[in-house]
């Protein structure tokens, strides 16, 4: 296959990751072991441009300028959930004033944009009852016509009835706030990695 100067992207052998690939991976992390198979920890360090000539080739500073000239910086997918790019698809509301991950780096639509935890209100609002105008019942206490008043006497009866409270009127009632520190689907840790050579 002939490659022309207008390819920005290195070629990669048929059966080889493509440079740029990130992928999970189910076990701590030994970033010289990894390095070693082509591998880099996706932890967000600055790298030389010429020693890693391939991968900055194809991710730029789309995740951090590192120093402006001679660095660049990995993704940094610590406690990270990834979501694909909208792309102007429209899914992500929030797509136009999501940030660079680091200095240097690609806000808004844009591949290695971040954006911080945030929580809608919900598409069904949240409502306590109400009941509008209302007394409760209170059974078997004394009424004024339980019993007549007898001179030193302090007795009284219990009666069978009941009486109600006053009225409260029609109202409502707050819900407090409440909830976890974040909200997230059930999950598992991985350690992402990037591909960097073929």
């Amino acid at each position: 296959m002939m490659t022309t100067k207008s390819q920005a992207k290195p070629l990669v052998p048929v059966g080889q990751m493509v440079v740029g690939t990130v992928t999970p991976y189910a076990a701590r992390v030994d970033a010289a072991a990894i390095e070693e198979r082509g591998w880099l920890y996706c932890d967000g360090r600055e790298l030389s441009r010429s020693d890693y000539e391939d991968l900055f080739r194809v991710i730029g500073t789309l995740h951090g300028g590192g120093d402006g000239s001679t660095t660049f910086n990995l993704p940094d997918y610590r406690g990270y959930f990834l979501r694909g790019v909208d792309a102007g698809a429209g899914r992500d509301p929030g797509a136009a004033t999501r940030t660079a991950a680091a200095p240097g780096g690609m806000g808004g639509d844009e591949c290695g944009s971040v954006q911080g935890g945030a929580t809608a209100a919900p598409r069904q609002s949240f409502t306590t009852s109400t009941d509008g105008q209302h007394t409760h019942d209170v059974w078997h206490i004394p009424t004024n016509s339980s019993l007549y008043a007898i001179a030193g006497s302090h007795l009284s009866i219990w009666n069978d009835g009941n009486a109600g409270t006053d009225t409260a009127g029609a109202h409502q009632h707050t819900v407090t706030d409440g909830g976890d520190q974040e909200t997230r689907p059930e999950n598992a840790y991985v350690a992402f990695i990037i591909r960097y050579r073929a």
